[in-house]
Formats: C-alpha cells, structure tokens, sequence
C-alpha cells in the first residue's frame, strides 16, 4: 500500500492506494473509499543516465522549485512522456510532459510562453513532489521575480466562473456513481447519456492541482446521467456520472 499527505488550499488530504486486482486499485481519500480502474502501459525499463557534466554552477546544482521558470513535479510519481525537447518554443498552456500519479495521467504544462531550457528527467523515471522536471527560459525579457502569491490562488482567479450545477436526476436501479477523486473542475465530457462505454474508455476530463485527469469507466455498461458540465468546479466525492 502506498501513502500519500497533499495540502491543497489549507486543506490536509490523507491518501492510500492498494492495488486490488490487475487492473483495479482501492484509493481511500481521508476515509473514504473509491473503486479506480489502472490503465496501466508498458513502460522502458529505466536506466540511470550517466552523471552529465557540469558546464557551470548553475548546472551542477540541484534546482529549487523556487526558481523562476523551473517547472516542478506537483505529486510524486513517474514520467510516460516527454513532449519537448530543449531550444524548443512553447506557449502558455502547452504540455511539456505527462506523468503518471494516483494511478490517473496528468499533463504537465507550461504556465507560461519560453524557451525550454533544460529537461530534468527522462522518460520512465519516479519523482517526488517538488522535484524539478523542466527549465523553461522567457524570450526577450529577464526572468521574473518569484511571485509571492501562490500560483493555486493565482489559478483560481483566472478560472472561469462555474456554472451553477445541475439537479442530479433520480439514479435509476442498477447504476454505479462514479465520484471526483479529488477536488477540481471539469475541463471536458467526452460522452452523452446512454452512450454505451467499455471499462477504461475516459468518460470526461477534469483538472485538479494544475493536473489534467482521465476519469474512466470502471467497467462495461451505459452512461445513464451525467451530472456535472465543463467549466463547473466539484469537491471530492461529488458524483460526476451514473454508469448501469
């Protein structure tokens, strides 16, 4: 069984995943328990790269996720992909890598426009919380002063006002609520009521903790009612869909 502590906002989030089946895993969020599906790939077998040789101070020392444009890993976890390489520009909103965390894969992205400047990782490997994964330089002006407001709340404030959430309709006999795992808003739903759905298809796409989440169907069925629509926020354990 793996542990995990998380604050996001102020709030404390006690977290254990123990994987229950080949593909089936059981998170208990602060008590709570929740059946997840693991779309599990194949993964390279990781190799430690050589030690790169230093061609400055600023090289050979580890960065602090307080650097400014240094992109930080917000959860523990592993790399699937590496989207970018370095000398490459990006925007605001592209996604640099993906990596794999509670079991859901999330996309990192860039927070701002630049100039990737360095990757820290490679493809296959484990990061803690706060580790440094990509360097990212802004084009034509100095770097910026480490902003002393949180980016979450920074985040937030940019947010799109959410839309009053709907009624839930009577869940009929037979149905499976599926619920957010973690507090978020809904980026996107990929299917309407009474589609027919196979376990692991992503049913919508949520954001939380600057992460981008497939939200999956758990097992073959009919998606009976939706209950959220995109741009809303949730709180965990706020249902998202009925699945019969």
């Amino acid at each position: 069984m793996k542990e995990f502590k998380f604050s996001i906002e102020g709030k404390s989030y006690e977290v254990s995943i123990e994987e229950t089946g080949k593909n089936m895993a059981t998170v208990d969020v602060n008590g709570k328990k929740y059946a997840v599906n693991i779309e599990k790939k194949e993964k390279p077998t990781f190799i430690a790269a050589a030690p790169r040789p230093a061609t400055s101070a600023a090289a050979a020392a580890p960065v602090s996720k307080s650097v400014p444009g240094t992109v930080s890993s917000p959860l523990p976890g592993s790399i699937i992909k590496i989207m970018v390489s370095v000398g490459q520009a990006v925007k605001r909103g592209d996604t640099l890598l993906t990596m794999e965390s509670m079991k859901m894969e999330n996309n990192i992205q860039a927070e701002r426009d630049g100039v990737v400047k360095a990757i820290l990782v490679q493809q296959g490997q484990s990061v803690m919380q706060g580790d440094a994964l990509v360097d990212l330089e802004s084009v034509g002006e100095p770097e910026p002063e480490a902003a002393p407001a949180p980016k979450a709340a920074e985040k937030k404030a940019e947010a799109p006002k959410a839309a009053p959430a709907p009624k839930p309709a009577p869940k009929p006999a037979g149905a499976a609520s599926v619920a957010a795992p973690l507090p978020g808003s809904i980026i996107k739903i990929l299917v309407k009521a009474g589609a027919a759905v196979k376990r692991g298809d992503t049913v919508l796409t949520m954001e939380s903790m600057k992460m981008e989440n497939n939200i999956m169907a758990e097992r073959d069925g009919v998606v009976k009612t939706i209950h959220v629509q995109p741009g809303q926020s949730v709180m965990q354990g706020d249902p998202l869909f009925d699945l019969e």
